[in-house]
């Protein structure tokens, strides 16, 4: 039944209309800061209802959901890891309260997705090194936004120390949003969408 109200708020085009009111109101009380405040954006990956099996046999149809994506990381392990499913994104604050999200399929690169999650109340913006880009410098710059994403470093150019300390200090305060998706995972149980389809 909550999910099906959800559908309907968001193919009537309120859902975004509600979140937005609730800010307001909160922000009016001053539980959450609107103005000036620190952003953090990340992602995380949930497998689809149907994932299907890898490549199809003579005669079979693709059974996969039509909507999601392939996303595939490197894990602790230095494998790849690959899952059918969608990435939710979010910008939340030091508190763990989200000021926007989406949900995009899996083989949406974040870094082509954060300026949409970005509200204009932001003084900082704290990111992993999925998000690191010159671009990415450039538009923060440009809006006056304090860069706090991690840096990455590739195999023949590796960080150096200092970057290294940086990334170490920025991921103190980055690491916050992933207790949003770890109490989503663990609490809500979003491993795995419920139904088919962006909606």
């Amino acid at each position: 039944t909550i999910g099906r109200f959800r559908a309907r708020l968001e193919a009537e085009g309120q859902l975004a209309v509600l979140f937005e009111a609730v800010k307001t109101q909160l922000a009016a009380e001053n539980v959450i800061i609107a103005e000036g405040r620190v952003a953090i954006i990340d992602a995380t990956v949930v497998e689809a209802a149907r994932t299907g099996r890898g490549k199809l046999g003579e005669g079979e149809t693709d059974s996969r959901d039509p909507e999601a994506g392939a996303h595939v990381k490197i894990n602790a392990r230095g494998r790849k890891v690959g899952t059918w499913g969608y990435q939710f994104q979010v910008n939340a604050d030091e508190d763990g309260f989200i000021h926007a999200q989406t949900v995009t399929p899996g083989n949406a690169h974040e870094i082509r997705s954060w300026e949409g999650l970005m509200t204009g109340g932001e003084a900082e913006l704290y990111a992993d090194s999925a998000y690191s880009a010159r671009e990415t410098r450039d538009t923060l710059a440009a809006r006056g936004v304090a860069d706090r994403v991690q840096r990455k470093g590739y195999r023949n150019a590796p960080l150096p120390e200092a970057e290294v300390a940086r990334n170490k200090e920025i991921g103190v305060t980055r690491a916050g949003v992933e207790r949003i998706f770890g109490h989503a995972k663990r609490v809500w149980r979003v491993e795995r969408t419920r139904f088919l389809g962006l909606a």
